[in-house]
């Protein structure tokens, strides 16, 4: 698929309302990209606009390079899957009864299913690992076994590209995982995957290119660890916002206030210790320190303060013992 100078948006009146302008963008079978941006720069309008549910305001989307509008739903939805994020179906549904619907472009007028369409249902019921879940009724699933299912459909549609409108959005992590890991196997197999997300870690790890939009300013698009590099997610996602390290995804140290400590032990130890003593104000370095923490895998710390050593057996002592060392130092 490829837009052409696409420009996207909505009309208010006899006024057109410009989210994206200039849009020159491909996506092809066997790779994973994740769309970007902050609330309200227009993912979803692309979205929809890309698989014929939305009409553009300019410029062109083709397939194969055949323009949208050229081919009937019925063609388009042979190459083309699309899962929005919402509950169209009737919640009486069954999981299997859904994942038939994805056959529809291939049914017959009458709509029974050929032994091919059953082997496409189960093929992508087994894919997605919901056996388990396929006579369950729709009201019945969880968000993330929802989720499943939906994709579950759009792989028994049999389609080159499957596009997702924020999938993982209010799962747990653990469904989360589940599910971009899911979508990068599916990838792998040939299909095209285009996802619509805010979960920069999952996505910078998983993805092979981030398409960025933003407000009143060209999309940006590579590969993660370019646009890293450059800058271009930081200015895209967090412009007024300099407390989330890239390197990690996750919150800068906040400003330490007690001191810095040198802490060796196994690489888990360390991580989790390392979290709870920034959290505190302290910072957390290799070697120089005049505290030193030899964190043990058996949940005990060995702590030294000026050749004095001390044992600790919960790390709410550590804390509580450390502030009191340090309040003491500072009044000498």
């Amino acid at each position: 698929m490829q837009t052409q100078s696409l420009t996207i948006g909505y009309t208010e009146g006899k006024n057109h309302k410009v989210l994206q302008r200039n849009l020159n963008l491909s996506i092809s079978k066997g790779e994973i990209i994740s769309l970007m941006g902050q609330n309200g720069v227009g993912k979803t309008t692309f979205i929809k606009t890309i698989t014929g549910l939305h009409p553009s305001l300019e410029g062109d989307v083709h397939y194969q390079n055949v323009a949208i509008e050229q081919l009937s739903k019925q063609t388009l939805s042979k190459k083309i899957s699309v899962v929005l994020n919402e509950k169209p179906f009737a919640a009486n549904l069954s999981v299997v009864e859904l994942i038939a619907l994805g056959r529809h472009p291939y049914s017959n007028w009458l709509g029974r299913l050929s032994t091919l369409d059953k082997e496409a249902i189960d093929t992508a019921i087994t894919q997605t690992k919901i056996n388990y879940l396929a006579n369950k009724k729709l009201y019945q699933l969880s968000d993330g076994q929802f989720q499943k299912v939906m994709i579950a459909r759009a792989l028994a549609q049999d389609t080159d590209l499957i596009i997702l409108d924020e999938p993982t959005a209010h799962l747990d992590l653990n469904n989360k995982i589940e599910i971009m890991l899911l979508l990068r196997t599916i990838a792998e197999n040939g299909k095209g995957i285009l996802i619509s997300t805010h979960d920069l870690q999952i996505s910078l790890q998983l993805s092979d290119q981030l398409w960025l939009f933003n407000f009143n300013k060209p999309v940006r698009y590579g590969c993660p660890e370019d646009l890293i590099l450059q800058g271009a997610i930081e200015q895209t996602l967090f412009p007024v916002n300099d407390n989330i390290d890239l390197r990690t995804g996750t919150v800068k140290q906040l400003t330490a206030t007690n001191g810095a400590i040198s802490i060796i032990g196994d690489e888990s130890s360390v991580f989790w210790t390392s979290q709870a003593l920034h959290r505190n104000g302290f910072s957390s370095q290799d070697t120089d320190a005049e505290m030193n923490l030899n964190c043990h895998h058996d949940g005990t710390w060995h702590f030294s303060y000026k050749g004095e050593l001390i044992i600790f057996e919960a790390i709410e002592q550590l804390l509580s013992h450390l502030k009191t060392i340090i309040k003491v130092a500072r009044n000498d």
